[in-house]
């Protein structure tokens, strides 16, 4: 979404943090110290400065405890196509790229929203009396360093060309977490129930390649963005790593007051899922120690579910049973329960399966676009943020301010869909569930409603979302 994050103090400007996303050009200084004197003007003369455009960015900023400014610079378009047409794979489905399937899909909203979550990343790492009672600047720069990371995975490090191959999260974006279904949950949970005990802990989770399969009920007490951020935390842990030991701020429930957010690699991530992996992972206090746990605990309580462990790191999103109840035509979907805070995704790109007459006439045109799951998982974010901020209200988060609705209705809407020369998306809005469904040209447009309603119906069967 942003190519640019800076984070200056409010009091002098003086630069924190900058981070450019990979194959931009760094700000340079001038241009820096340029985005915070037109901010700094408008302070100045009781303007407050949100947002404004230039020829082709558009540029944001927040303040924070009145302690620090978050910019954001992002393209006004999107240029995802750009990217997609330059990526160079032997698998997919061949469709026609056309300029107008590319959108601008960057608001207001969504910037703000995406600074609130590096802001609150910050918190996650450093605690919130560091940010609001800045007392040596240079030290603070120092501390930042550690959020490096994981501020870098909001800036779209999954774009075809990125170095390491990303995991295609959503929880940043929907301020929820990303899960999965496995047929094994309930006997993965009681592994996990009593490892947790173990440790004297009452939070904890299993996590396989980036998304949550189960954890206790406790750790879903804690709010959307914690979760969401946790997430992201624990899936940039290197796997090579068998176990680490995290000074973590819960940004709600804890902002000045650190927890140790133990992290323990049961199976190592292989292939495509080289920087996933299992992990379990605890929250807890001072106590026991990270060697004690890893050594009195872990095989205890997950050697004898290896097996079933390897299994589920090497299965899909969602069982195999409820993937082939899916309409054939689905590309992929994006299902958010707004009051557990978890989003659940599934893509498919279903290679080769395709030979309808209306595919091959696009397949003889010049320019073509590769439907892979990176263009997938790309179609599904740019149509989210599309949708949500306008048909359908922002998710609810903990903040001093509402954030702006981007041309919202007074009424807002319950489904959505629009038809594009390579795709089409439709999304439906049955409270609480948020679905949003990517599928194949050729569906019939009058069918998107029923298919997306099976998928959603499908998938919720039995309370699956809530069975973790």
């Amino acid at each position: 979404m942003a190519e640019h994050i800076v984070c200056i103090t409010a009091a002098g400007g003086i630069p924190l943090l900058t981070r450019t996303k990979p194959g931009c050009q760094p700000l340079s200084f001038p241009v820096v110290g340029s985005l915070n004197g037109v901010h700094m003007f408008g302070l100045n003369r009781d303007v407050k400065l949100i947002s404004t455009l230039s020829a082709d960015h558009r540029i944001v900023w927040k303040i924070y405890e009145d302690s620090i400014v978050l910019i954001a610079v992002a393209p006004n378009e999107d240029k995802f196509l750009g990217h997609c047409a330059q990526k160079s794979s032997n698998s997919g489905v061949e469709l026609e790229s056309n300029a107008r399937n590319s959108s601008s899909t960057v608001t207001d909203a969504h910037l703000l929203r995406l600074l609130d979550n590096i802001f609150h990343a910050l918190v996650l790492l450093t605690g919130l009396s560091e940010l609001t009672t800045i007392q040596n600047v240079d030290r603070l720069k120092k501390d930042l360093r550690a959020c490096h990371q994981l501020v870098d995975t909001f800036l779209d490090p999954d774009l075809p060309g990125a170095q390491e191959k990303g995991l295609k999260l959503f929880g940043g974006l929907t301020h929820s977490v990303d899960i999965v279904i496995k047929e094994d949950a309930k006997l993965l949970h009681e592994h996990l129930q009593a490892f947790v005990e173990a440790a004297d802990s009452t939070y904890g989770c299993l996590v396989v390649n980036g998304k949550v399969v189960c954890a206790t009920n406790k750790w879903w007490m804690l709010t959307g963005q914690e979760l969401a951020l946790l997430g992201r935390l624990i899936s940039i842990a290197p796997t090579s790593v068998t176990s680490s030991d995290v000074a973590v701020y819960l940004p709600h429930s804890s902002p000045n007051i650190p927890h140790r957010l133990l992290i323990f690699t049961l199976v190592t991530g292989v292939g495509n899922n080289s920087s996933g992996g299992v992990r379990a992972c605890v929250l807890c206090g001072p106590q026991p120690s990270l060697a004690h746990v890893q050594n009195a605990y872990v095989e205890r309580f997950w050697g004898p579910g290896t097996n079933t462990l390897q299994k589920c790191a090497r299965s899909e999103n969602i069982p195999t049973q409820l993937k082939s109840s899916l309409p054939s035509a689905l590309l992929g979907f994006l299902l958010i329960d707004a009051d557990a805070h978890r989003c659940l995704s599934h893509i498919s790109p279903q290679i080769g399966t395709d030979t309808s007459d209306h595919l091959k006439r696009r397949k003889q045109k010049g320019d073509r676009q590769k439907i892979d799951s990176s263009w997938i998982y790309f179609r599904l974010c740019e149509f989210y943020k599309h949708v949500v901020g306008t048909s359908f209200p922002l998710p609810d988060s903990v903040e001093d301010s509402p954030l702006p609705q981007d041309d919202l209705s007074p009424h807002a809407g319950l489904a959505h869909y629009r038809c594009m020369t390579s795709h089409k998306c439709f999304a439906l809005w049955r409270p609480p569930y948020q679905i949003f469904a990517l599928y194949k040209p050729e569906a019939p447009t009058f069918a998107l409603q029923n298919l997306t309603e099976s998928t959603l119906d499908a998938v919720c069967k039995d309370g699956a979302l809530l069975a973790l």
